[in-house]
């Protein structure tokens, strides 16, 4: 539930809401990386906003597997 309401500020306003979310989700990915990879397999990366959060929120995915 917490990936969720957190992602849900992905494309805010804010570039650093948006750099917070993806800094949160990266985090999370570390125990829950799982449950991190099907939340970002929703989003919409065809939104520059969206996509600067994927890349963050996916770094520390990439590096585990």
């Amino acid at each position: 539930i917490a990936i969720s309401l957190i992602s849900n500020l992905k494309n805010d306003k804010s570039e650093y809401v948006r750099k917070s979310v993806g800094n949160a989700l990266k985090d999370i990915s570390k125990k829950h990386s799982e449950l991190i990879k099907l939340e970002l397999q929703t989003w919409d990366l065809s939104q520059k906003t969206i996509n600067q959060v994927y890349k963050l929120s996916n770094k520390h995915i990439k590096l585990i597997n």
